[in-house]
């Protein structure tokens, strides 16, 4: 934001509590939106934060971060109104009850200082890979199937040795 450094986390507790997403949240349902602020100095500031609907989704490239003056100014989908954040931690739960494109906008101002981050993400856009838990579970099939393989090929050389 500006000059400032500050992270955003995305959690989506009822699909994986421990899966964090960084920009596109797979699912709809209840999310939660963390923005930790890295530089001290945003913890004086006042913060706002924003989120707007949109008709498309992220552009990915440089283009997604700047800021738009008519976006900015319609009626958000949801907002956190400005204020401070001593903690360094601004944590924002939204339930999204259907997908969609969005448009977050981080507002921070201070002393003679004013500064606003844009960042596009999805809703209930799956990536097309499958969640971490089932890659694991597939993982370990496999590692057992190959096991078993290993296990009867080497046995039934030895067995093979032992009639010779």
């Amino acid at each position: 934001v500006g000059p400032y450094l500050m992270n955003f986390s995305g959690y989506q507790p009822l699909d994986d509590v421990s899966e964090q997403f960084c920009d596109d949240m797979p699912s709809i349902g209840k999310s939660i939106i963390v923005l930790d602020f890295v530089d001290n100095k945003l913890r004086d500031m006042d913060v706002n934060f924003r989120v707007l609907k949109s008709d498309v989704a992220a552009l990915g490239n440089e283009k997604d971060g700047i800021v738009n003056e008519a976006e900015l100014a319609q009626t958000p989908f949801f907002e956190i109104p400005a204020k401070h954040y001593p903690s360094g931690t601004m944590t924002i739960t939204q339930d999204f009850k259907e997908k969609g494109h969005f448009v977050g906008y981080v507002i921070v101002e201070g002393e003679n200082e004013k500064f606003i981050s844009r960042f596009p993400f999805s809703v209930g856009y799956s990536t097309g890979i499958m969640p971490s838990s089932l890659q694991i579970l597939l993982i370990l099939f496999f590692l057992i199937i190959m096991a078993v393989i290993w296990f009867v090929r080497n046995s039934s050389v030895a067995h093979n040795k032992n009639t010779d």
